[in-house]
């Protein structure tokens, strides 16, 4: 099992990180997002605004019959939802997409240049339990894409790579690359925070 840990996480990525990505003080309600569009036109920078569908506290997250399965509790009500069916998901003013290649949810942590993103198993947990570690068996510990709607890949760049989906994507983004080779194969997540953090500031400093 790997641990995530985020005690610095805000700190370290405060830099650019907007409010309706950082709140974990809010109401624990989530809410359902079956597709992008819907979504991207009613948010604004206040976390607490409710946008999609409302399906009370977020439960749990397992497989059921080899699909992986978010559990919802709402006024005693419970609610099964599968990671397919969906885009993505809020939870206490949270974004969580769903990484199409496992049908996984990845916690939006930054959207700038790229969208960086991290493990949802660990990250649902720790906002769940109000925790700043937790562990994770499922996944990558991180993912990046061009855009909030583009393909997510994992933050996994390995010299020469040209078959993966993270090595497409570095083909098809040679701007990214100064990015591509800070994190490298490298599966260590404060290297790869470090590493979108001097990125995105590095262009913030280039359009001064």
């Amino acid at each position: 099992m790997k641990v995530l840990i985020t005690h610095s996480v805000r700190y370290l990525l405060g830099l650019f990180v907007g409010a309706f990505l950082v709140s974990s003080s809010l109401q624990a309600q989530a809410f359902l997002h079956a597709e992008a569009d819907p979504y991207l036109k009613q948010r604004t920078f206040d976390p607490t605004l409710p946008i999609g569908e409302a399906v009370g506290e977020f439960v749990d997250l397992y497989p059921v019959m080899g699909q992986w399965t978010l559990f919802f509790e709402k006024e005693g009500a419970k609610r099964k939802v599968k990671c397919k069916d969906i885009w993505g998901f809020t939870y206490k003013g949270i974004l969580f997409r769903i990484d199409e290649e496992g049908n996984i949810p990845v916690r939006l942590m930054t959207e700038r240049e790229v969208c960086y993103y991290e493990n949802g198993f660990a990250h649902l947990r720790m906002l769940r339990d109000t925790s700043e570690l937790a562990g994770y068996e499922y996944g990558h510990s991180a993912y990046l894409s061009k855009d909030i709607k583009g393909a997510i890949v994992p933050a996994i760049f390995s010299k020469d790579d040209d078959r993966t989906a993270s090595g497409k994507f570095r083909l098809t983004y040679p701007g990214l690359e100064p990015l591509f080779m800070c994190i490298g194969a490298t599966d260590d997540m404060t290297t790869i925070r470090q590493c979108v953090v001097d990125f995105e500031a590095g262009l913030e400093g280039n359009n001064e």
